[in-house]
């Protein structure tokens, strides 16, 4: 019975830990009300960032690796594709992500999504 009990106790700490996403996964806008409109309002509006990969309105990246500094988190990014015709596979992009509370920023050179909120 007390091996059980272990049992049972290492897996609930094994996957609540498995479980815990970093702070950036998520959808991200600078409306809430884009969250939920027309497919074509979204893709022009959203941020997608899951723990490989991450699609932005008119950038997306296919695979994504995260490390963690002191001034937010550093994507290095490749496969990616968009509008801009300076893309050429292969592509890697550095992409800083500063979260601050509820809001949520990306840039890179050239580029500054302003504050964003979790949808």
């Amino acid at each position: 019975m007390r091996r059980l009990a272990m049992t049972m106790a290492m897996s609930a700490c094994a996957s609540g830990t498995a479980l815990a996403a970093p702070p950036y996964v998520g959808t991200w806008s600078h409306d809430r009300l884009n969250c939920s409109a027309a497919a074509d309002v979204q893709r022009q509006t959203v941020f997608t960032v899951d723990k490989a990969a991450l699609s932005l309105p008119e950038f997306g990246c296919e695979h994504a690796a995260f490390r963690k500094t002191a001034t937010g988190w550093v994507v290095h990014a490749s496969q990616c594709y968009g509008s801009d015709p300076t893309f050429e596979e292969p592509f890697d992009r550095v992409v800083h992500i500063e979260r601050h509370g509820a809001m949520l920023r990306f840039t890179w050179p050239g580029f500054d999504s302003g504050p964003l909120v979790r949808c």
